[in-house]
């Protein structure tokens, strides 16, 4: 199978062919190189690149090579990166120009990045980072970002990368407004800068937080939905805990994924998982493969159970 230019090995694991994948940040004290071959030494072969590893991999003049080297190994080794997590730091609606300037040539070399990797997705966040605090700053940052949205638009349509923007969260009544909380900021964004490289990257985490109802919520992403963070919380903070580890409804999610045919990664981004309780330090590297041999075990419950 062929999706936008990109060769794709599928491997059907449900009628909808959802994948299970994993954030390479579970394991952030390793190379990237060293992750991908512990992951496939686990039975992991679909991934999300982290940030902090796009990061690392891209440092120095001889990023064309590290990431041809990368994209060879997982060549090799029948290796899937769904997805590529640009910098959390970006924010292509800052007030200030110089930094969204700044922020956006920096978005535009990870487009880059995505492309030499033959990675088809990159997770970007809405410009607005520290949110709104009255109406006519929420004005401006939305039209920030939809001029930014349709100069990167144009650059990944030409090298063949969707940019999927990210749902974020805001507490009502706690937070700044934040662009990007509910899915219709989303669907209201795209529309305006009209590419069909533009999608979106469901975050179950903000989700929650924001008090969204799932399965109303992934509907509304529909086809424009073509990547994933999964994790879980108490809705008190993002948390990004293991599937069940807090009151995510994950019968809606799966049923929302389901209806709407979702044939992408089901990525767990879950550094709520890799650190002692404290966060003081990481877990050892076996206790962590056993939390993703236990968090494939509740994946197949929840597939083989409500899909």
């Amino acid at each position: 199978m062929r999706e936008n230019g990109f060769a794709i090995v599928i491997i059907a694991y449900r009628r909808n062919e959802v994948r299970l994948s994993i954030w390479t940040s579970f394991y952030l004290d390793l190379t990237l190189r060293d992750v991908l071959l512990r992951l496939v030494r686990l039975g992991w072969k679909d991934v999300e690149v982290s940030a902090e590893h796009g990061q690392m991999a891209t440092h120095g003049d001889d990023w064309k090579e590290q990431l041809s080297f990368l994209r060879n190994l997982c060549e090799e080794n029948g290796i899937n990166i769904w997805q590529m997590h640009s910098p959390l730091e970006l924010d292509v609606a800052d007030l200030n120009p110089k930094t969204r300037e700044k922020d956006i040539e920096t978005a535009t070399k990870w487009i880059q990045y995505a492309h030499e990797l033959s990675v088809p997705y990159l997770v970007i966040h809405p410009g607005g980072r520290h949110g709104a605090k009255i109406e006519e700053e929420e004005s401006i940052i939305y039209k920030l970002n939809v001029d930014s949205f349709k100069y990167l638009a144009t650059v990944a349509e030409e090298l063949n990368v969707k940019l999927c923007i990210e749902n974020m969260q805001e507490r009502e009544n706690k937070d700044p407004k934040r662009l990007g909380a509910y899915i219709y900021d989303l669907n209201e964004l795209i529309d305006e800068v009209g590419s069909d490289s533009l999608g979106i990257c469901f975050d179950t985490s903000h989700a929650n937080v924001t008090g969204l109802d799932m399965f109303h919520a992934i509907n509304e992403c529909g086809k424009r939905l073509f990547a994933t963070h999964i994790s879980d919380n108490d809705g008190s903070g993002d948390q990004h805990k293991m599937i069940y580890g807090g009151n995510v409804n994950w019968l809606k999610v799966i049923s929302g994924f389901d209806n709407i045919n979702y044939d992408k990664a089901f990525n767990l981004e879950i550094p709520g998982e890799n650190r002692t309780p404290k966060g003081i330090s990481y877990l050892p590297l076996p206790i962590r493969d056993a939390k993703l041999n236990y968090a494939r075990e509740i994946f197949r419950y929840l597939t083989n159970n409500h899909l």
